[in-house]
């Protein structure tokens, strides 16, 4: 009998070292690919709030983010700028980052070179409930704040306090409110900050 439990644990053991090892490899054989995939996501993120076509293949999508974004530094703010064939800023993608309602909500703002309107909104990751929270994921709700002209002290509101330009998810609530309140530091603090960099 206790021959038959040892053979049991001493299988039981060996096969979960099989298994580990095999998920090991496989996750480092495909862990370029991965961070491949994952760079792919965030250019084509970029690359939406700036309204750049982001269709084709994944070659095509990172040729056209090298051609017309690149990484740059304003007033101590590390962003992402679409210039023209000059080397001119057109638009600013700004990495925001703040508390959801099960998590952190990431992702980019991207706002006009005068500072004086948001050209698109994207969230790259956050913990949002499927089917709730989650929406904010949903183009309806990320295009509401294309083209929202935002100028010094603006705060943006839901309904009639908004001007009646965005809504709010209908049973997501909690995760509305985050999305505001992360969006507002980010224009009270990030985007005056580049503002008053501009004006000096």
């Amino acid at each position: 009998m206790k021959k038959g439990r040892i053979y049991t644990i001493i299988f039981m053991l060996v096969i979960s070292a099989v298994f580990t090892l095999l998920l090991a490899g496989a996750n480092s054989y495909y862990l370029p690919k991965i961070r491949e995939n994952e760079q792919l996501a965030e250019k084509t993120a970029i690359l939406y709030v700036f309204d750049i076509d982001q269709s084709g293949s994944a070659s095509e999508v990172l040729a056209r983010f090298d051609e017309n974004v690149k990484e740059t530094t304003v007033s101590g703010v590390d962003l992402y700028a679409y210039t023209s064939s000059d080397g001119a800023p057109i638009a600013y993608a700004v990495p925001f980052s703040g508390a959801g309602l099960w998590g952190t909500i990431n992702g980019y703002m991207g706002v006009s070179a005068d500072l004086d309107k948001i050209t698109g909104l994207v969230f790259t990751s956050h913990s949002e409930t499927p089917g709730l929270g989650g929406r904010i994921d949903e183009l309806s709700y990320r295009e509401q704040f294309k083209n929202l002209k935002i100028t010094a002290g603006t705060k943006l509101a839901y309904g009639e306090d908004g001007g009646g330009q965005i809504d709010a998810i209908t049973g997501a609530t909690s995760t509305s409110n985050a999305v505001l309140r992360i969006l507002n530091q980010l224009l009270d603090d990030t985007i005056s900050q580049m503002e008053e960099a501009n004006n000096d």
